[in-house]
């Protein structure tokens, strides 16, 4: 026979014609002209070796062996379209495996986690928060990555840009007077340091500060630990605007001193193609709509 893919193209071709029983609805629901969809009807009488529609009469009408064959091969299309139906549906369940790190995990995902259960709660989420993500180790679906990952064949979407932001306590700021001083109070604060980041070092190059940051200071190893000690009164840490945001609304933390811009954003990664599979282009769009809503 023809090629495989024309043939299943003109089968469908038919059958919406016999559908129909008219080669102009045929032709309008297919995006086709008239004398395509009869052309494809000849191509597939020519494969099949016998007529599907009766020639010569006003009104279009099959044939024996065309009613036979119609009745035949809707049922097959029924259960392929069937088939096709329920395996993207039983994508919608199982489980989905997410990469991303312990300040973005801690400070965004998980905050807003409960949403995607209520709506999706067929699945179950296996969430890795690590610094470097292993998309084979972990079996990832999806990574989120502050910066620009060097992985190659990736489909990527940019989330959000970030800046850096000076957070403490009101507590804080009031009794090393922050407030009242500005950014002279800068030379008797705690600084709150992440282990690898160099954001405060940064911050004071950008605003000009000659400040001894390493005098009083505390260290910890994860970024998301910097707020939580900064929450508890031990100092001032640099906090990124995304995740300290929701303590600034509620007022447990504040701004004593300017915010940074950063080039650095969010971008969401999964393996080039798999952007299209049910469960992944669903937890996707559910992030692209947290991300839309602030």
């Amino acid at each position: 026979m023809a090629n495989h893919q024309l043939l299943l193209r003109n089968l469908h071709t038919f059958n919406v014609a016999a559908q129909k029983m008219s080669f102009t609805l045929a032709a309008k629901k297919l995006h086709l002209t008239q004398g395509a969809v009869s052309h494809r009807i000849k191509v597939l009488e020519a494969e099949l070796g016998f007529n599907l529609f009766v020639r010569g009469t006003r009104k279009l009408e099959l044939t024996e062996e065309g009613a036979r064959f119609q009745r035949t091969l809707s049922k097959s299309l029924s259960t392929i379209f069937g088939e096709i139906e329920d395996i993207n549906n039983a994508d919608l369940y199982g489980q989905i495996n997410i990469g991303a790190t312990p300040a973005f995990t801690n400070g965004w995902l998980l905050p807003r986690i409960a949403d995607f259960k209520k709506r999706y709660p067929n699945f179950n989420l296996n969430i890795f928060a690590q610094e470097e993500q292993n998309f084979h180790q972990n079996h990832l679906d999806v990574a989120i990555y502050y910066g620009e990952s060097k992985l190659t064949d990736m489909y990527r979407y940019r989330l959000f840009g970030e800046k850096y932001i000076p957070v403490c306590t009101p507590a804080y700021a009031k009794e090393h007077g922050i407030l009242v001083d500005g950014l002279n109070s800068l030379h008797r604060i705690n600084f709150i340091h992440a282990l690898g980041s160099d954001a405060w070092q940064r911050w004071m190059k950008h605003f000009d500060q000659d400040v001894q940051i390493f005098n009083q200071f505390y260290c910890v190893s994860h970024r998301d630990m910097g707020v939580q000690s900064a929450l508890h009164n031990v100092g001032v840490a640099m906090g990124r605007y995304r995740f300290v945001k929701q303590y600034l609304d509620s007022g447990e933390l504040i701004s004593p001193y300017p915010s940074m811009d950063t080039n650095l954003g969010y971008e969401l990664v999964c393996p080039l193609g798999t952007e299209k599979r049910p469960k992944v282009r669903t937890f996707v769009k559910w992030v692209q709509e947290q991300v839309n809503e602030g």
